[in-house]
């Protein structure tokens, strides 16, 4: 179910706008739509779009971009300070998806979490947490063999009446031993050692007759 590349930055910068992120330039669309594919192929086992990654300059790039992007070179003007691009929609343009839910459910979820994340944060995570990257070389189509399967999600059910049951048996536990929200109290100072010091100390005498005498340092 491949997913045309316009409507899939669109749908970045629509989602941008709904979570109140500025609009991305270049770079960050081009690396949030590679986790976006990432992801997808991590949960459907295969492309979301008709795209193939290479290891460019700041890592994924496609040249199927180009035509729409510009060459991968932008990046690099961006990151020197001579220029960045991004794409300007008309508001009326953003307010109707034209990906499937549960891509928009994922681009959504990348761009709250990226959307205005530093871009050096969001490279280095590209780079060096993302299984397509490990072992690759500059030039090279990303593997994407190693892509891991998506964490199981546990969904605990809870026995709300148990629950209930156990914090009322709390709450007489609490009630019955006294205790307070105060919490534990424990005394500065320790009133069972400090009785040594009332107690009278034993005298300590010198043997009777024992001469003592006192040396000094020629210095």
């Amino acid at each position: 179910m491949p997913v045309d590349l316009g409507s899939l930055i669109h749908e970045v910068y629509r989602q941008s706008k709904a979570k109140n992120v500025p609009p991305p330039f270049v770079t960050r669309v081009v690396k949030l739509i590679y986790l976006a594919d990432l992801e997808w192929r991590r949960q459907h086992r295969e492309p979301l779009a008709n795209i193939v990654w290479r290891f460019l300059h700041f890592g994924p790039y496609a040249y199927e971009f180009v035509p729409i992007l510009g060459d991968p070179d932008m990046e690099v003007a961006e990151f020197e300070g001579k220029s960045a691009r991004r794409f300007v929609f008309d508001p009326s343009e953003l307010s109707t998806s034209r990906v499937p839910a549960d891509v928009s459910g994922i681009i959504g979820d990348l761009v709250k979490k990226w959307g205005d994340a530093d871009i050096n944060r969001l490279l280095d995570y590209v780079y060096f947490e993302t299984e397509p990257m490990e072992n690759t070389q500059r030039g090279e189509i990303l593997d994407y063999s190693a892509v891991r399967p998506p964490m199981p999600k546990f969904d605990p059910k809870l026995d709300i009446a148990k629950i209930n049951a156990l914090r009322a048996r709390l709450r007489d536990q609490v009630a019955k031993l006294g205790l307070s929200q105060d919490g534990v109290h424990i005394a500065v100072l320790d009133y069972e050692g400090q009785c040594a010091w009332n107690e009278d100390p034993t005298a300590t005498g010198l043997p009777i007759g024992l001469d003592v005498s006192q040396e000094f340092d020629g210095d």
